[in-house]
């Protein structure tokens, strides 16, 4: 990487801003490319990526200069918005926040694992756009091992929670057994797919799903078992059900006060549970208000998740061992890169020595012999130098320097 680049990144997420905030700057699936692209054409930003889900939205960029990189992303992507609600992180902290995203660490649900495949994604939908290059398409590739090396080599990825755990876990709280329980899916997605396999998991009595698209509801219906329908059925799919969770990208809500009929509501011999873990929220807030239903958001899982943060601390700490050994690794290979226009000089330098030499010595009649020794020991000479590089490389940035600039960054989360 040129050492005049500077790594900048910028976002928004769970630990700083409420879904009401959130939801107002989500970037849409569909304009993922368009957004990334309108980044890099921004005056010395040269790369950029971008990631948007439920829980966050952020962006990364190279740039020519750190400080007025953040001000211009600020503007595309977060006007308006208060110091309080938005981070900015540069070089080293940028790279640390971004493998704990890749982690999971920095997740609402710590460990959780849906965040691998979304980083994916939108790394899919930068290359498309073409605003990858040479520093952060690596850089996300070496993200991505590092989520799934914490996931395999630490509890943190054992008996996860996702998002879509942490809903249903709320449901067996207020409802007990599912055995007697009828569910709508609103939303056949991941999330809305991985809702579904622990309803069934649990014994559900009825599964019911609704998307914009039918066909791809009659494909999960197909796979899960239970009736796929269009969103135009939700008025009566509502009415017949215990339990709504409602996971769709949506700009409005799909359901708001009209969608329930609160002479029904006021029959049932239990509540009605809606869950909505669409950002932008699906469901109105207003819905809230009903008498025998309660109405849950990505906010209100918070204490939830507390419960579940607090069995996670040791798995977090050995994540973090492995989070700061490959980042001590990323930029050992970094500075070793940065070193290449004189290791290709190096060698033309060897290279023209060692034929200086061999003239000399032999007087220009040097034999297959003679030759052969003069590569082998220049060889070994040029292999010599290198590995000093790359010594130096290794200790430019110390791990216990890394380990202190670490520790700094979870004070100041």
């Amino acid at each position: 990487m040129d050492g005049s680049l500077r790594l900048t990144l910028v976002g928004i997420s769970h630990r700083t801003a409420p879904i009401a905030v959130r939801e107002r700057y989500v970037v849409q699936t569909a304009d993922l490319g368009e957004c990334m692209r309108v980044l890099t054409q921004t005056e010395g930003i040269r790369e950029a990526w971008l990631v948007s889900t439920c829980n966050r939205t952020e962006a990364l960029v190279v740039s020519d200069h750190g400080f007025e990189a953040a001000g211009k992303v600020r503007a595309q992507l977060f006007r308006n918005l208060g110091d309080e609600e938005i981070y900015t992180y540069e070089d080293v902290h940028a790279l640390i926040h971004l493998f704990r995203v890749a982690s999971g660490l920095d997740s609402l649900v710590v460990g959780e694992s849906e965040i691998l495949g979304q980083m994916k994604r939108c790394m899919e939908h930068a290359q498309a756009a073409g605003t990858l290059g040479p520093v952060l398409k690596p850089l996300l590739q070496q993200a991505l091992h590092v989520g799934k090396r914490v996931r395999s080599e630490t509890a943190l990825g054992t008996g996860t929670l996702s998002v879509a755990r942490v809903g249903i876990d709320v449901a067996g709280r207020i409802f007990g057994r599912l055995q007697n329980v009828r569910a709508l899916i609103v939303g056949t997605g991941e999330t809305g797919v991985l809702v579904a396999k622990h309803l069934q998991e649990l014994g559900v009595r009825e599964l019911s799903f609704a998307n914009r698209t039918l066909e791809r509801a009659l494909e999960i219906a197909a796979q899960l078992g239970g009736s796929a329908h269009p969103l135009s059925d939700l008025p009566r799919l509502v009415s017949q059900s215990d339990l709504v969770v409602s996971c769709v990208e949506t700009e409005t809500p799909l359901l708001n006060v009209e969608s329930f009929d609160g002479r029904m509501l006021g029959r049932r011999d239990r509540p009605m549970l809606v869950i909505d873990l669409s950002v932008p929220r699906s469901v109105a807030g207003g819905v809230s208000e009903l008498d025998n239903l309660l109405l849950y958001d990505m906010d209100d899982l918070q204490k939830v998740v507390e419960e579940h943060l607090r069995s996670r601390s040791d798995a977090g700490d050995a994540s973090s061992s492995i989070l700061l050994a490959e980042l001590h690794k990323f930029l050992a290979l970094r500075t070793y890169a940065s070193f290449t226009p004189a290791i290709a000089s190096m060698r033309e330098r060897f290279q023209s020595v060692r034929e200086e030499v061999l003239d000399r010595v032999t007087g220009g009649k040097a034999t297959p012999e003679n030759i052969q020794l003069a590569h082998e020991l220049s060889k070994k000479l040029l292999d010599t130098a290198l590995d000093s590089l790359k010594e130096g490389a290794r200790s430019s940035r110390s791990e216990e320097s890394l380990d202190r600039e670490y520790r700094r960054f979870l004070e100041n989360l």
